[in-house]
């Protein structure tokens, strides 16, 4: 009986689209960390529960999560010096070469290095403030796409989410091409105060959030309200209305200064700060000062145990799970705690969890992962302007870098991302990859990914560990197995031409399963 792609869809979500009970995992290793599978809803996304599908290798869960998908040849790398070592590696990223990535940015992209006055040198003289934020946006992807310093990448896109500056209204449009590169890339894998100092004084969050506005005379709330509910606290963090004020308050007389002359920087004003005293979260903030009382609002909320547990749990919800354990979000706001809040110190408290270690098939590749992912895995020849086609399905999606219209940034959930639409976006592009469909820029390698394998077996075995790198449960395994026979022998040997075209269906089907879905 010939398979079709709709009946092997139905067949792998039919068989495994119910909630995972706890009866039914008793015996699994993960059996005290299990999460609910999401809502029947969802049926391209269950929680493989088969008995059959064993644990995924940490290695590549750790892989999957840092990066934005890996290739061969990383992986390989990866085994040969073991899961410490390529954590070390990544989080020393200026070990990793990144000169002829960097070389044609600067070349292609210049923007992403000019100073804020050079900025809006050109802003003025062309008329296009948009021009920056074009290059921010392809500059971001082809790091995302090319860079080998893959776990800073993510972890400047989490934290552009947790600092949103839309790509929307000017002057924020190019002033974030310096918050991008001086307090977001900056700090990534510093300290959580410092990339929070940093970004208080950042002009294209000055200007995002209006304190440029905040003066004594017309107080303006909405950085203060930020950063507490979003920057800081959390919207449960424990802080009043009255604390929202005082915060204001503080922050009044920060401000950007030199815009009318192309010289534009940071600057506080003294004439237009409150020097009345105030009290913020039960600290005194004494009368008479300047430009600290802000600087001691941003220590107070730095070192706020509130401010320590949400971004623990941001990171946990990142890199474990949508709703992460209490037991790991405590360890890790505790780790903030005793290192005033050191990035890697965190992540190297996730990534040593048993949390961690039994999180496979808990998160979901968001859509620009996902594109991004399908490319890094399959490793096809790119020419030309093959970028151009790859922000197509990323823009579709609404996953564009830097476009999120609110302050609080990208969701990072299953639910929000994952639906009907969203998925036949996801199988479009894995399909038009894998069937050359797409354009004569991007082009996958067929013989280099299949190697050896000319059986249907052997076609699934294969492309399943190169693809997927974990192995599929016994049912599913089959229906592969039986799609590539097409009601022949499993064990036929193709010719040349069915060999191609079967490996070309195979890779856009596992590609477009739950297998690579998640990560």
């Amino acid at each position: 009986m010939v398979t079709s792609r709709r009946q092997l869809f139905s067949g792998l979500q039919e068989t495994r689209k119910n909630p995972v009970s706890k009866a039914s995992i008793g015996n699994k290793k993960r059996a005290a960390l299990v999460q609910k599978a999401p809502a029947q809803g969802l049926l391209s996304m269950p929680a493989p529960d088969d008995s059959t599908l064993g644990p995924v290798d940490p290695l590549v869960i750790l892989l999957n999560r840092c990066t934005f998908g890996f290739k061969e040849s990383e992986y390989q790398h990866a085994l040969s010096i073991g899961y410490t070592a390529w954590l070390q590696e990544q989080f020393n990223y200026q070990s990793l070469d990144v000169t002829a990535l960097e070389s044609a940015i600067a070349i292609s992209f210049p923007r992403v290095n000019w100073s804020a006055a050079e900025l809006i040198t050109e802003v003025k003289s062309t008329g296009k403030p948009g021009l920056g934020s074009k290059d921010l946006t392809v500059a971001t992807l082809l790091r995302q796409l090319h860079s080998p310093r893959q776990l800073l990448e993510v972890m400047v896109e989490f934290w552009s989410n947790h600092f949103n500056i839309t790509l929307a209204a000017s002057p924020e449009i190019y002033y974030k091409l310096v918050d991008d590169r001086d307090t977001v890339r900056a700090h990534a894998l510093g300290t959580f105060p410092d990339m929070l100092k940093a970004s208080a004084r950042s002009l294209a969050m000055q200007y995002y959030l209006d304190n440029v506005s905040n003066t004594k005379a017309g107080p303006n709330e909405n950085y203060a309200r930020e950063l507490m509910e979003l920057h800081t606290l959390s919207v449960t963090g424990g802080y009043t209305e009255t604390d929202v004020k005082e915060v204001a308050r503080c922050f009044t007389g920060w401000t950007v200064s030199g815009q009318s002359v192309n010289t534009p920087a940071f600057t506080f004003l003294t004439n237009k700060h409150d020097t009345g005293a105030k009290t913020v979260l039960g600290h005194a903030i004494p009368a008479g000062r300047g430009i600290e009382d802000g600087d001691d609002v941003l220590d107070i909320l730095a070192t706020h145990p509130s401010t320590a547990k949400f971004i623990a749990k941001k990171l946990c919800v990142r890199f474990i799970g949508d709703v992460p354990e209490t037991t790991i979000i405590d360890q890790v706001a505790a780790t903030y705690t005793a290192t005033n809040g050191d990035i890697p110190s965190m992540l190297w408290t996730i990534f040593g969890s048993a949390e961690f270690m039994a999180s496979y098939d808990r998160k979901a590749r968001r859509p620009s992962e996902f594109v991004l992912g399908v490319l890094r895995v399959t490793e096809p020849t790119l020419t030309a302007d093959y970028l151009a086609k790859v922000v197509v399905p990323i823009t579709a999606m609404g996953n564009m870098p830097y476009q999120w219209p609110a302050p609080n940034g990208y969701p990072d959930s299953l639910n929000y991302w994952i639906n009907t639409g969203a998925m036949l976006s996801r199988w479009n592009w894995a399909f038009g990859l894998a069937e050359d469909t797409i354009s004569n820029t991007i082009r996958i390698n067929i013989p280099g990914l299949i190697s050896t394998a000319n059986t249907p077996t052997t076609l699934v075995d294969r492309l399943s560990a190169r693809l997927l790198r974990r192995t599929l449960a016994s049912a599913d395994r089959d229906r592969f197995i039986n799609f590539a026979a097409q009601g022949g022998s499993v064990t036929q040997v193709f010719n040349s031409a069915t060999l191609t075209l079967r490996a070309r269906e195979l890779i856009g089907l596992m590609l477009s399963s739950p297998y690579f879905i998640y990560r």
